[in-house]
């Protein structure tokens, strides 16, 4: 889930008009997670015990373990899956026990798959599963499984507070976060590993609270020396106190603790084209207000003698987050025919940083106090689901 890449894989789904099937809330310690949006064929293939269940006859059908089947609508709009008579749906696929695993293409998931029917013939497919399952295939895809116990238990906590507070995001899809990186990466039964799963039962149930109520928690690589506060990067009103941003000296050792990039003009007069910005020179381009952390809020670009003010995060989206890696750009230098960007870190820079949260783990301080400095005032408490 960082952050930077929320808006991304949203575009060119506007032209889509169905409303999918509502989501079947049974309890907020299961999830839907979307593994094939809109496609208009998917190929699935159980292994173990599976019976697959029309939800709308409640017809079973007993699955052979191992035999891949071709999920796709047929010309009356119903769910055919393999060789078995078409369904109304929408289809749930059903492990027999607890070895029994489904794969989506080249991957495999634990819990139920879900089928259900679009408009335009096509299917979505999604994995519906406990809320602890769930973190077992995403853990590793947010932060290296091998780094430090007690980092990878602060990062559990951190994911299942975001995955509680973001469930039903994507609920005009069908299901309740997406798997990849406009929630959090998830990769199923592929992601999973001894020491991910000893992070998420040692923190079972634990997520962060403020003042009663679930903290809109967030994560990112590496906030370069301080946090940052979330108005700071996103706009709107002054965070909560946990949010508010704290001064770091534990990510110092990070590889994205410094960092620049350089466009030529012509790559900066092409962003502004592209975004609607008539303009043929550029004459200059400089930092503009900063907040008390540090971060840049805005830059001013100088062209054809108009300023044009940007936000930076806008500019840090425009130009690329793999590039601009964060908005605590401390400098903006001319250099030959273009413009040198230098700054710290890598992220958006609020909430956790997850290499402060090695570091400290490598210096023997626990997950709470961990979490405790990332999110100060907090408390971890259990959710009952």
């Amino acid at each position: 889930m960082r952050r930077t890449l929320l808006s991304v894989g949203l575009l060119g789904l506007a032209a889509w008009t169905w409303a999918a099937a509502p989501l079947e809330r049974v309890s907020s310690s299961i999830v839907q997670i979307g593994l094939a949006c809109r496609v208009r064929k998917a190929v699935v293939r159980p292994e173990g015990l599976f019976s697959a269940v029309d939800q709308d006859s409640g017809l079973t059908h007993a699955l052979d373990s191992g035999k891949a089947l071709e999920v796709r609508r047929d010309g009356q709009g119903r769910i055919r899956l393999g060789s078995f008579p078409t369904m109304k749906g929408p289809v749930r696929l059903t492990p027999g026990s607890p070895q029994s695993h489904v794969s989506v293409g080249r991957r495999s998931y634990r819990g139920n798959l879900l089928i259900k029917a679009g408009e335009g013939g096509t299917v979505t497919v999604v994995n519906e599963l406990g809320l602890e399952e769930y973190l077992y295939g995403v853990l590793a895809r947010e932060m290296s499984a091998d780094w430090p116990l007690e980092a990878l238990k602060a990062q559990a906590v951190v994911a299942r507070t975001w995955a509680l507070n973001n469930l039903g995001k994507y609920e005009e899809l069908g299901y309740d976060l997406s798997d990849d990186d406009r929630s959090q990466v998830y990769r199923g039964l592929d992601a999973e590993s001894d020491r991910v799963r000893h992070a998420v039962r040692e923190t079972a149930g634990e997520v962060l609270s403020w003042k009663g109520r679930l903290l809109d928690v967030f994560f990112h690589s590496c906030c370069g020396g301080h946090t940052a506060p979330a108005a700071a990067v996103w706009g709107g009103t002054p965070p909560v106190r946990p949010l508010r941003g704290v001064s770091d000296r534990w990510c110092s050792s990070s590889p994205h603790a410094r960092w620049s990039a350089y466009f030529a003009d012509e790559d900066l007069l092409d962003m502004l084209h592209d975004r609607g910005f008539s303009a043929a020179h550029l004459d200059s381009v400089r930092p503009g207000s900063r907040d008390g952390s540090g971060y840049l809020l805005d830059v001013l670009i100088r062209a054809d003698r108009k300023t044009i003010t940007v936000r930076a995060n806008d500019l840090r989206t425009w130009l690329g987050p793999t590039d601009i890696m964060s908005t605590q750009i401390t400098r903006i230098a001319r250099r030959r025919k273009g413009y040198e960007f230098v700054g710290r870190g890598f992220g958006h820079g609020v909430g956790l940083c997850q290499w402060g949260a090695r570091n400290q783990a490598e210096k023997g301080r626990s997950y709470r106090k961990i979490l405790g400095y990332y999110f100060p005032d907090s408390s971890i408490v259990r959710h009952d689901g």
